[in-house]
């Protein structure tokens, strides 16, 4: 584990970091001398909780490090989580003041030909698409360090959590007449999408983010087929990507070749975050890929009333007909979907905790940043045990209510009434 800079140290770049102006970087020296710091651990966590610093920015300045706190003409301000290419951050414009999310992919993915096709494809959609229930994205850039090329995209930033980390948070099902209302918002957005000439290929409960209001968008267009895209041929045809998706809610034709699927294919997977709302589980809940992609082509999951009898045996057959094997058997349209089941929609306000999300966030993506150092050989490994600099408490708190988990609900949800 990398030992903190000296307190002498800390300071020194801190002051040259560009985050404070000369008027802040005094008052923080006042602070620091005021609260008696001996160590850069020390001024760090007293930094961090009279909010001069972020735990993010901390935990780079105690590395002996600036880079990551400034892309471009952006400031970084928060690990917001990681993803299967990248980092995202909340981070703020220099010259205007607003807040954006920065989508960056990860450094091990530099010179990685197909996630580098994947992460241009999913900017080029997002940039398509201009919706209500669709995370923006505003552009596309790439920059340069001394590391070499940085290929990052700036997003609408959205202060939502995921429908999967929204049951983890309850430990409870969503009452189903609010996962109608949030099934209509995401069909609402799909549809949208698929006008414009988009399959999404990738609808999970990950990929829909809800706000404290209800309010849902459907993100991470990374997997989107994008009608006509030479790009989306060749990796498919050169780098073999024929086969694209999330094992838990792929649609059959969809494991068997991603390039022959419409609408429908989104429909079914939407059908089975459907179902993974009101049952709290997923349909094939085996632990190999092969027995899950076995289970979409033939096998039969458990009924949704099984599961939770709470569901009104209507809602069962709506999420029977989404998730039917053979695409004709489904809603022809996410619109079609929409319809029905706005009647039976409700939207209430969801109550999370936004900070603890983002402290659970930050480990998992600390964790990662963590290991891609070492493989890149910086002697100034990042390490999760600094999170405590600044969130000792919360994450104390945190750990008393719920454990950090990638693939699973912490315990089994119970229904909602």
């Amino acid at each position: 584990m990398a030992t903190a800079i000296a307190l002498e140290n800390f300071l020194t770049l801190l002051q040259k970091s560009r985050l404070l102006t000369e008027a802040e970087f005094a008052a923080a020296q006042k602070l620091v001398q005021s609260v008696g710091a001996s160590s850069a651990v020390q001024a760090a966590d007293a930094l961090v909780a009279e909010g001069v610093l972020t735990r993010y920015q901390a935990n780079r300045l105690c590395e002996g490090r600036r880079r990551g706190l400034f892309i471009d003409d952006y400031k970084i301000v928060e690990l917001l989580g990681c993803g299967g290419m990248g980092y995202l951050y909340r981070a703020e414009e220099l010259n205007t003041g607003w807040e954006v999310a920065l989508k960056v992919l990860a450094d091990r993915f530099r010179f990685d030909k197909g996630r580098l096709t994947r992460f241009q494809l999913e900017a080029e959609a997002g940039l398509k698409l201009s919706h209500p229930n669709i995370l923006r994205t505003k552009g596309i850039h790439r920059t340069e360090d001394i590391y070499g090329t940085i290929h990052y995209m700036v997003m609408e930033l959205v202060k939502g959590v995921s429908l999967r980390e929204l049951l983890e948070i309850r430990r409870r099902t969503l009452y189903w007449r609010q996962s109608c209302d949030v099934m209509c918002q995401a069909a609402t957005g799909l549809h949208y999408a698929h006008q414009m000439g988009l399959v999404h290929r990738d609808i999970k409960p990950e990929n829909l983010l809800i706000r404290s209001d209800g309010a849902v968008k459907v993100l991470d267009f990374g997997l989107a087929m994008i009608g006509g895209s030479d790009a989306e041929y060749s990796l498919a045809t050169i780098l073999g990507q024929n086969c694209l998706g999330t094992a838990d809610y792929i649609a059959p034709e969809q494991s068997l070749d991603s390039l022959q699927v419409d609408c429908r294919a989104d429909i079914y997977s939407l059908g089975y975050t459907f179902y993974f709302l009101v049952t709290g589980q997923v349909p094939f809940p085996a632990k190999s890929t092969a027995e899950k992609l076995a289970g979409h082509r033939t096998g039969r999951p458990p009924d949704v009333r099984e599961l939770n009898p709470k569901v009104p045996e209507r809602i069962a057959k709506i999420i029977q007909k989404m998730t039917a094997k053979h695409p004709e058997h489904r809603f022809q349209t996410a619109d079609e979907v929409r319809q029905i089941l706005a009647p039976l929609a409700e939207r209430k306000p969801i109550d999370f905790d936004f900070d603890a999300v983002l402290v659970k966030r930050a480990v998992l993506a600390e964790q990662r940043l963590a290991s891609e150092s070492i493989l890149r050989g910086d002697s100034r490994t990042t390490t999760v045990g600094k999170l405590e600099i600044s969130a000792a408490g919360e994450l104390q708190r945190l750990r008393a209510k719920t454990t950090v988990r990638k693939d699973a609900i912490v315990a089994p949800p119970k229904n909602e009434s």
